[in-house]
């Protein structure tokens, strides 16, 4: 980086600084007083490399020295740890040059036994050491040659009285007890613990080496790209300092990438040293990436000149493995870089070779699964039946990525036919989430390149999976493709042709209309596919209840993880709107059931949506959001298709609707949505939840607009049921809120034939209720009443309890009790919906025959605005925004038709501002 900061000021590198190890510098300096009273000890500082644990023996020989004591350091490493007496021989050199020649004879050359030669060294150290006391350090001393390391053992059974000090320096776990107690021997053994440093010792560090401050956030960035190491924060430094960059956030970035160099030039100088063995056997456990024990590795690798456990003790001595039953490299940076002098062939050719042990072996089925991921395509049968086992536990455990790479390896073998097809779909259902466009793309490759060897089965599987994810054009277009192939070889295509018509059917109103290419689903089937998509072809056009029921069930009649999905969640809308709910919910479970267990996560997530619908229909609200939340979580929105997102922005904010939270659903639908989102018919449904709300917030112009698009869009696809959206009620409302009562009267009693045509209870006594809410005089309450009886016996407890409210507000009486005198002439009170009403010349005669016009919030509002209270007030009492209370307010006025705050307050009695009033 070539940009350089003028404020930059770093020092040249100082004398070495050691943060955050006060307290071993304090042990050590105690272990030297302790000698200069003519005590012996043993040491050992045990800390993973670059941890400062040399820097502490130079400390330690320093202070030694200060004090007047002998004392000699002594480094091990790998090149030396062949030379017979290497350390010793440096040991001796060491006091030699300080002018203590210990030996007049060189004994470790003479040919003599270690079992007279140790002795000898051990007195003739012992004798130096009672003339002057001694402090020997040894660093890396898991590198000492076995001579010298069989004199180390012995050294501390003739230490008792004698003035010397040992002072060794090890890897972690190259011996040593993990704590700093004393231990129990010949003399007082003390282990020191070198830690990698916290963030405060990475800002001393820093701190040391720059004048000015230092950035929090480049501190943290450090600490964690160096490991807490001295050593690679040292390196790191020098290149800051070199190329004048301040410690500070913005040059992270630099950071980083100084960091890996460094820790890439570690690993690369320990490689370097490495024996052929030793390299070998890292690179089997590189490819074998765990997969086999150590036994089995060994046989993989083959050492030639040194024995099994000592080319782990190497690889562990230099920390590039880990020690213990299942050693493995310390870093993925250490394998790759193991791997990097082999080329593809050369690792392919030894995952091959540990495939094939592993599996003579009888190796964990998971385990063989990541040798085969590396290695080259075996052709043997048992691979992809294994790889499709492990990746279906995986899929399990919410391991998508895993699974994916393992069934995509299953596609590297030689499979073709069904089998290849099967791979491809269930490779997609797994990318669904991560790559939906991949996944989409895989499911058409079955439609488009499957030969005639490829059963019907596997395309209705794909195009029913491609199709839940809401891309209906692709899917019709795949379809059509595959159907027109297959059709010229006289083919059973009933079902493919049923996915293509629900696909066609949901494009009608694209921009590019598709060219007709499938044939209505036939209304007798007993084809299971065929059967669900004709049920829901019957009950979007409101025709034959009766046979729209028995089609729905022979939908479900065949149950499992082959069986295609959407079909049985049509049937099971199909089931909702002629309602029998509680069938389709037990159908939706089944559906969710299989999905699940095959990984189908789009079906499962439009299951729990549509379960949520028929829960909300059923009254139990809080069971309905969290089916609507777990269907948000088995698939997020990112990964659905553009045309699928408005159907669950509308479902989120019926949702809040339903719990009169109006503020929360006008906020969930003015989130941007994709582009293309418009162009399928879930559209329709948020356009409706549009003018829901806007109805709600007394703007019933905008409503109407919204609702009438609503209403072209379904007419366009011969939806004209209204068990599925009321729009023509929710427009008759709107037309009536802005005047146009002559409109309203006609939409709201085409509303009530349809409902009628159908014949669902629900849907009829809702068309009922709203006509109630746009007619006048004996027409509403007969209107009303009808809706209260037909509802009565429903399933859509929420209707009827609205019914019958609006009913007992009416005639002050409980429902089905006869009108009293008088009554009949009475307009029927606004929807709670909020709609404005038109100026009428008879108003209620008491304030609270008044407030049966308004919404229990209205009511609230208006009461407190009539008592003189500010805007701001009234939000701040209930826990809404200012807006809100301003368009409540707007709608009261419409409604009561007054103009006024005077007016308003002449019209109801005041009312006291509550305690605690919310929503």
């Amino acid at each position: 980086m070539s940009v350089t900061d003028p404020g930059a000021r770093w020092r040249d590198a100082a004398p070495e600084f050691l943060a955050e190890r006060e307290g071993q510098i304090r042990r050590l300096g105690r272990q030297v007083a302790e000698l200069q009273f003519g005590r012996p000890g043993m040491t050992t500082v045990l800390g993973e490399p670059g941890t400062g644990r040399s820097a502490l023996l130079r400390v330690a020989v320093a202070r030694a020295r200060e004090a007047g004591l002998l004392a000699v350091l002594a480094r091990c490493s790998p090149a030396e740890a062949d030379l017979r007496y290497g350390v010793v021989s440096q040991i001796t050199s060491g006091l030699a040059g300080a002018g203590y020649p210990a030996f007049a004879r060189r004994l470790w050359v003479e040919d003599q036994p270690a079992a007279a030669l140790i002795p000898a060294l051990c007195g003739e150290f012992v004798a130096l050491a009672r003339e002057h006391p001694l402090l020997i350090a040894l660093d890396d001393a898991q590198w000492a040659d076995e001579e010298s390391k069989a004199w180390l053992a012995a050294m501390p059974h003739r230490l008792r009285g004698v003035p010397m000090l040992l002072v060794q320096a090890r890897a972690l776990g190259e011996g040593g007890a993990a704590g700093s107690a004393t231990e129990p021997g010949p003399v007082p053994h003390s282990v020191i613990q070198v830690p990698p440093l916290r963030e405060r010792g990475v800002r001393q560090v820093i701190a040391s080496r720059y004048a000015g401050p230092v950035d929090g956030a480049f501190v943290t960035a450090a600490t964690e790209a160096t490991g807490g190491s001295p050593a690679a924060l040292l390196a790191v430094l020098d290149h800051f300092a070199h190329a004048s960059l301040p410690p500070a956030a913005r040059h992270v970035p630099v950071l980083l990438e100084r960091a890996a160099e460094v820790s890439g030039d570690r690993v690369a100088g320990s490689l370097s040293r490495l024996p052929a063995d030793a390299l070998a056997l890292l690179r089997a456990m590189a490819v074998c990436e765990n997969g086999l024990g150590f036994d089995l590795l060994t046989s993989l690798a083959s050492p030639r000149t040194m024995f099994p456990e000592q080319v782990l003790s190497v690889l562990v001595r230099l920390g590039l493995v880990t020690g213990g039953e299942d050693p493995r490299p310390v870093s993925p940076l250490i394998a790759d870089m193991a791997l990097a002098g082999m080329d593809v062939g050369e690792r392919q050719a030894l995952a091959t070779r540990s495939v094939e042990l592993g599996y003579r072996a009888a190796i964990p089925e998971d385990r063989l699964a990541r040798l085969l991921l590396n290695a080259r395509p075996v052709g043997a049968e048992w691979v992809v039946n294994l790889l499709r086992r492990v990746a279906r536990r995986r899929r399990l455990d919410g391991d998508h990525e895993g699974a994916a790479a393992l069934l995509g390896r299953a596609l590297r073998e030689p499979a073709a036919g069904e089998q290849r097809q099967r791979l491809l779909i269930e490779l997609a259902m797994t990318e669904v989430e991560r790559s939906p466009a991949t996944s989409d793309r895989r499911f058409q490759q079955v439609l488009l390149d499957s030969g005639p060897e490829v059963p019907v089965a596997a395309l209705v599987r794909a195009a029913d999976l491609l199709n839940s994810r809401g891309d209906a054009s692709a899917t019709y277009r795949a379809v059509a493709t595959a159907y027109a192939r297959r059709e010229e070889r006289g083919a059973d295509l009933g079902s493919l042709a049923a996915i293509g018509w629900l696909a066609e059917n949901d494009c009608t109103t694209d921009p590019v209309l598709p060219v007709p290419s499938f044939p209505d689903p036939p209304d007798r089937s007993e084809d299971p596919v065929q059967a669900g998509i004709a049920a829901w072809m019957l009950a979007a056009r409101g025709e034959r209840m009766s046979r729209t029921r028995e089609l729905a069930r022979t939908a479900f009649q065949v149950k499992g993880e082959e069986q295609p999905f959407g079909p049985r969640i049509y049937a099971a809308r199909a089931l909702f709107f002629a309602d029998e709910v509680a069938e389709a919910v037990v159908g939706l479970d089944e559906v969710l059931a299989d999905a699940r267990r095959c990984g189908a996560r789009a079906p499962a997530a439009l299951a729990l949506i549509q379960r949520s619908r028929c829960e909300m229909r059923r009254g139990n609200l809080g069971q309905a959001v969290c089916d609507f939340e777990a269907a948000r979580a088995e698939l997020p929105l990112t990964s659905w298709h553009p045309r699928a997102v408005p159907y669950f922005v509308a479902m989120e904010a019926c949702l809040h609707l339903a719990d009169r939270s109006v503020e929360e659903a006008e906020r969930v639908l003015a989130q941007r949505l994709p582009s293309g989102a418009d162009q399928g018919a879930a559209w329709a449904m948020l356009l409706y939840a549009r003018a829901k709300v806007r109805m709600e917030l007394a703007d019933p112009e905008t409503a109407l607009r919204d609702i009438n698009e609503c209403g072209r869009l379904l007419l366009a696809r011969g939806w004209t049921n209204p068990a599925m959206l009321s729009w023509r009620s929710v427009a008759a409302v709107a037309h009536n809120a802005c005047g146009n009562t002559e409109a309203a009267r006609r939409l709201a009693m085409e509303a009530v034939e349809r409902a009628r045509e159908w014949g669902a209870p629900s849907t009829l006594g809702l068309a009922h209720l709203y006509a109630s809410r746009v007619l006048g005089g004996a027409e509403a309450m007969g209107e009303l009443e009808r809706a209260v009886r037909v509802l009565r016996d429903s399933v859509s407890r929420g209707c009827y309890a609205r019914a019958s409210a609006e009913l007992t507000a009416v005639s002050g009486e409980r429902p089905g009790a006869p009108s009293p005198p008088g009554e009949s002439t009475r307009r029927v009170p606004a929807p709670s919906g909020g709609a404005t009403e038109r100026a009428v010349e008879e108003r209620a005669s008491t304030p609270n025959e008044t407030r049966h016009l308004l919404t229990a919030q209205e009511e609230r509002i208006a009461g407190l605005a009539a008592a003189g209270r500010s805007n701001a007030y009234i939000a701040s009492v209930l826990s809404v925004s200012v807006r809100t209370v301003e368009l409540r307010l707007t709608g009261v006025y419409r409604k009561l038709a007054v103009t006024s705050r005077n007016e308003l307050a002449s019209l109801l009695a005041p009312i006291p501002a509550p305690r605690n009033v919310g929503d």
